[in-house]
């Protein structure tokens, strides 16, 4: 050995064990901080290519800009590609919308058309048409179609090919033609209007881009609209949603970054603390504190060498495991994600922040055993050193002296105890902060409701009156594959009134399906009084805003006749959409017939197993609209997924890293105390009060953590949630007690089951041994 740090993994080899709870901490710090990062990454991969899917992969959309400024656009270094969109007025075929649009070849392929069968249209005269729209239609490729504009001219396109289905086309009993830029053109400017869509460049400052070119052709902010989506998940967006969610996810990888600190720190000050007494002898050798602050920082260094390659494999199992899990959803509309992929992200956060948070979490302690002096160290006398200096007695009129020896255990040494109730409470602020993206995921991308349906039938109720009869019901049920089938009649345009306001409400049915959804979401009254009686639901936030109470009467004047119906039931929220601010009321079936003397449905709702469209559209009229909507599902569902995924994998990571922490903790803790415990022992102290003083050690740590990660985790929580969620969607803040009980809880439970492996082993070993095992 040439130098004084040949010591080091001389040391190492020696105390395996005791290094061994230290290169664990280190891991899992470097296993939290890699699969949160990595996770992150890949979620945001996933969110993009679902976003660039549903919304298409564009970033910005000129309006009324010249076709010079169009091309001089298109030229630009920094753009990739970039087309007009043209979308015609609204027209029809055979009694079914059509919507009639146009774009180069290029921009439909980055839109998501994908021509399926045939060739995309080149001339003036020739048309993509959906694929189901030729089912529906009867017609093939090489057909021509002839459609009537508004301007009463009918135009013949041949169709050249069809392009897959738009879950927006089916989910509204639509249909699309495509048309070349030139085919668009050939109309008369009024029928149409055109929209410069562009695509800007990998490494592009787009919102300078953007800026660059407002200034230079002169176009307003009212001309450019950009992807927000798209842009939020890119990290440029200036979106104020988005740039809250920013500081969002930057606040909650500080906590991460944060709780990988406390762990280390707390794992390495009590490795340093145990060997005060060895680095006070290093001094008597002629070690000045500069030598012993590098030692200790070397042996950080080779615990790095050991724990990350460690941490950075565990954080890539978990995510792997999240990529396995993702593609386990098997859904077509979902590009399978390559499971064994490594994100290069995370891996570079878990070994920089890794190397840093040890070199960090190193300087303190190293700071403290350079200030030993030798004759401390010589002469045993260490207590000014390791621990505060005893000036009074245990406590022990509130505990037994067992009891109270170990909670004086625990708060004689501050900086101990910030570190290890730290590393519990950032463990547990962690866990609620994280629990807001839950609430989040649920506000931003609308999981399906259990009523949604996969098919909707819908009448008309204007001049050309077309209502659905109670028989076509009964047909439809008796289909195969049928999980539920439920009507509604609507009655709208109603003046009413109640005690002070007056408004114009809209009168729904529900049947028994959808009272049975209803009681799920009850907030007071009775489901029966409206189900079997005369009474109608109303919705949370229509009661909140005028102030409706159960029994409230509400007047509803029907043809010319005043009706009074009373309040019976106040639900959280109902299907159904008030575009002007009308009030939404909803009675049974009966009551319905009772008031308004009508009793067949508007619309009619479906949930299957199979796709049954073909049966069910061969029992309508075609004046009737079949809404399709299992494509549009099964992508909602996909995407919520691909999200909640990624959100629970945060917590499931968070969690376990959170357990095995305490584990080690206290197993350190214990470990560093040894000798003291064996002094314990050896004059006197049995094996019960030796565990019930350790177990009141891990408790005083277990509890001082939870308050404090208890009070940070709620104000941190309240912070979140008005930035992300009440501000965007007026959800008032709620304190998570469900889930702090349940967080404090599991941390003190298995505090206590920590303890019961390191006190048996203590138990088991002769005093002795016990003394001078520190």
């Amino acid at each position: 050995m040439n130098s004084y740090l040949g010591l080091v993994p001389e040391y190492v080899k020696a105390h395996k064990k005791k290094n061994r709870l230290t290169v664990v901490c280190i891991a899992l710090s470097v296993m939290l901080i890699t699969a949160i990062f990595g996770m992150a990454d890949m979620s945001l991969k996933s969110q993009t290519e679902e976003t660039i899917r549903r919304y298409g992969n564009w970033h910005a959309i000129f309006t009324d800009i010249s076709d010079s400024t169009a091309e001089e656009i298109s030229g630009r270094d920094d753009v990739n590609v970039s087309s007009w969109l043209g979308l015609a007025d609204e027209t029809t075929y055979q009694g079914k919308e059509l919507v009639v649009q146009s774009s180069s070849k290029e921009l439909a392929e980055q839109m998501n058309m994908v021509v399926t069968e045939g060739n995309y249209p080149v001339t003036a005269q020739e048309a993509l048409l959906d694929r189901q729209g030729l089912e529906q239609f009867g017609l093939s490729i090489g057909d021509t179609i002839g459609i009537t504009f508004p301007d009463g001219q009918v135009r013949q396109y041949t169709i050249t090919g069809t392009f897959g289905d738009y879950s927006t086309l089916k989910g509204s009993d639509a249909h699309g033609l495509q048309l070349s830029t030139e085919g668009m053109r050939a109309l008369p400017a009024d029928l149409y209007k055109e929209y410069y869509y562009v695509q800007f460049g990998d490494s592009v400052n787009i919102n300078g881009a953007i800026a660059d070119i407002k200034s230079k052709y002169s176009v307003g902010d009212e001309q450019v609209s950009t992807n927000v989506m798209l842009l939020g998940l890119m990290g440029q967006s200036n979106d104020t949603t988005m740039q809250e969610i920013y500081l969002t996810a930057g606040i909650l990888f500080v906590l991460v970054a944060m709780a990988g600190i406390f762990m280390i720190a707390s794992s390495f000050n009590m490795s340093i603390l145990e060997r005060i007494q060895f680095f006070g002898l290093l001094r008597c050798l002629g070690a000045t504190k500069k030598q012993v602050k590098r030692y200790i920082r070397l042996e950080g260094l080779r615990y790095c060498a050991k724990a990350i390659p460690v941490g950075l494999l565990s954080g890539c199992v978990v995510l792997w495991a999240a990529m396995l899990v993702l593609n386990k959803l098997n859904s077509q509309y979902l590009p399978a994600m390559p499971t064994f992929q490594i994100s290069w992200l995370g891996i570079a956060a878990g070994t920089i922040l890794g190397v840093l948070v040890v070199m960090i979490a190193s300087n303190s302690p190293a700071k403290r055993a350079a200030k030993v002096s030798p004759q401390a160290a010589i002469t045993g006398n260490i207590n000014q050193t390791n621990n505060q200096s005893v000036n009074k007695a245990s406590n022990t009129k509130l505990f037994h002296v067992d009891t109270a020896m170990g909670v004086r255990h625990a708060f004689s040494n501050k900086k101990s105890m910030v570190l290890i109730a730290g590393s519990f409470a950032i463990s547990i602020v962690l866990f609620l902060c994280f629990t807001i993206l839950i609430t989040f995921m649920n506000h931003a991308l609308n999981p399906l409701k259990p009523y949604a349906p996969d098919l909707s039938i819908e009448g008309t109720q204007d001049k050309d009156t077309v209502l659905l009869d109670h028989s076509l019901k009964q047909d439809i049920n008796a289909l195969p594959h049928i999980e539920n089938i439920y009507g509604r009649m609507f009655y709208t345009d109603i003046p009413a009134n109640d005690k002070q306001d007056t408004n114009m409400a809209t009168l729904v049915s529900y049947d028994e399906p959808q009272f049975a959804w209803a009681k799920d979401s009850l907030i007071s009254g009775s489901i029966d009084n409206v189900q079997n009686g005369s009474g109608v639901l109303v919705d949370y936030g229509y009661s909140q805003e005028f102030n409706w109470q159960i029994g409230d009467m509400i007047t509803l004047n029907i043809d010319g006749k005043p009706h009074e119906v009373q309040v019976a039931g106040i639900v959280s929220d109902v299907p159904i959409d008030s575009s002007n601010g009308e009030w939404i009321i909803i009675c049974s079936e009966n009551t319905f017939t009772a008031l308004t003397g009508v009793d067949s449905y508007k619309v009619i709702d479906i949930q299957v197993s199979q796709d049954i469209s073909g049966q069910v559209r061969s029992l309508i009229t075609p004046e009737m609209k079949l809404l399709d909507l299992q494509q549009q599902n099964s992508e909602v569902r996909t995407g919520y997924f691909a999200m909640a995924v990624f959100v629970y994998g945060f917590l499931m990571v968070i969690a376990l890293v959170a357990l095995i922490n305490i584990i080690n903790t206290v197993n350190a803790s214990v470990s560093s105390r040894i000798g003291n415990y064996g002094m314990m022992r050896a004059v006197g102290m049995s094996g019960k009060q030796l565990k019930k003083m350790v177990t009141a050690e891990a408790a005083a740590y277990a509890i001082s953590g939870s308050l404090t990660g208890g009070i940070l985790g709620l104000l941190l929580h309240r912070f979140f949630f008005g930035m992300l969620i009440t501000s965007n969607w007026g959800e008032p803040w709620q304190p998570p007690l469900a889930v702090l009980i349940v967080v404090i809880s599991a941390a003190i439970l298995t505090t206590f089951i920590a303890v019961i492996s390191p006190t048996k082993k203590i138990e088991k070993m002769s005093i002795v041994n016990v003394v001078n095992a520190g």
